[in-house]
């Protein structure tokens, strides 16, 4: 069966079982590659990602584990909206998703270059070129122009995808074998593998990660007050008082984020009445079979309700330390807000969960 989303996957099938998610941030302005059809979807789309990232650059893969259900997990790219692929790209300055394509012509080697970024596609089918390696236009029915396809979804709103034939790949690994096997042995790459991913890398390093163009944004934007209107005012979360007597509040827009996160964490869904579904699922990760996998299920519900409940917010980092003899979980939450260039990532707030779903918190 075929899934429309990441909900619906995830419900159906396990992490670390059916798929495996691999994430690697970067830092201020960056350039990301990605596989969203990577392990045994589309080989060898995870190794190549990987290569042109090199050893610290930003890189997202998600793969299937079970060749038997691997075509099943192939989300479309327009509807591909994994929490942590739709926050890595959505930071990026710069998006290469690589894809695989069957063709007609099993030994035909082209690569199908699209997406809406056309300054990064003409660099790459420059240094593809001159390599001598194939390129065309990929064809309208996976082309990755759309506005909602994962590649353009950074914070330029454009990014390119390259769709690589079934013939390309196979050249890149000695007897063509793709299987998961082979292509998990770096040895049985061929040197056409690496001269494909250096002419990559050296397009990517000749494109500008900055651009002063008006109609760059952050993937996610907050509407900001015009500078004549009042500064809102919240609540502080937890509830406290502050020096004066007063209920605590803060007009930081910074710290006001934070303290929506702190509550998001904090709250189990159910408990509020008239949003269900809003708060993370966290006491269920203390009866997971093992501590790594209640870490791997708080990090990714914590994940999916910030992109749904708080979009504005950009998490840089999430700890869980899950302690089964007390039968407690502390989760430490790191965000910053996505419409702030720059803005620092040291807001941190814990919020622990003892067995039953009672919550205590602990400011940062």
């Amino acid at each position: 069966m075929a899934y429309p989303n990441f909900r619906y996957l995830s419900a159906d099938k396990i992490l670390g079982i059916d798929y495996d998610i691999k994430n690697r941030y970067g830092s201020d302005t960056y350039l990301l590659h990605a596989a969203i059809h990577g392990g045994g979807i589309e080989p060898p789309t995870s190794q190549l990602a990987a290569y042109a990232a090199g050893a610290s650059g930003a890189w997202y893969s998600f793969e299937a584990l079970n060749d038997l259900t691997a075509e099943s997990l192939a989300l479309p790219a327009t509807a591909f909206d994994e929490p942590f692929c739709v926050v890595n790209t959505g930071n990026s300055s710069r998006t290469v998703v690589w894809h695989g394509v069957e063709n007609q012509r099993e030994n035909e080697t082209v690569t199908y270059v699209s997406g809406a970024d056309s300054v990064l596609a003409s660099l790459i089918i420059q240094e593809l070129n001159a390599s001598g390696f194939e390129t065309d236009r990929a064809p309208v029915s996976y082309a990755g122009d759309a506005p909602q396809n994962i590649c353009n979804r950074n914070r330029i709103r454009a990014g390119v995808q390259l769709d690589l034939s079934f013939g390309l790949r196979k050249s890149f690994y000695a007897d063509g074998d793709l299987s998961a096997s082979a292509v998990a042995q770096p040895d049985n790459r061929q040197p056409a593998f690496f001269t494909y991913g250096d002419a990559i890398r050296r397009a990517c390093a000749l494109v500008p990660l900055e651009s002063d163009t008006d109609d760059v944004l952050p993937v996610i934007t907050q509407p900001r007050a015009p500078d004549d209107q009042a500064v809102s005012t919240a609540m502080r979360t937890p509830f406290g008082i502050d020096h004066s007597g007063g209920v605590s509040a803060t007009t930081d827009e910074r710290e006001q984020l934070v303290d929506r996160v702190h509550a998001l964490v904090g709250t189990l869904p159910g408990e509020r009445v008239m949003r269900a579904t809003y708060g993370v699922p966290s006491s269920a990760s203390l009866f997971a079979i093992n501590a790594e996998v209640a870490n791997d299920q708080l990090q990714r519900a914590v994940m999916d309700a910030v992109a749904e409940f708080e979009p504005s917010a950009v998490v840089s980092a999430i700890v869980a330390d899950v302690n089964e003899a007390l039968g407690s979980v502390h989760v430490n939450v790191q965000v910053s807000r996505a419409d702030v260039p720059g803005a620092e990532r040291d807001n941190t707030r814990t919020v622990g969960v003892l067995v039953g779903g009672t919550v205590i918190s602990t400011p940062g």
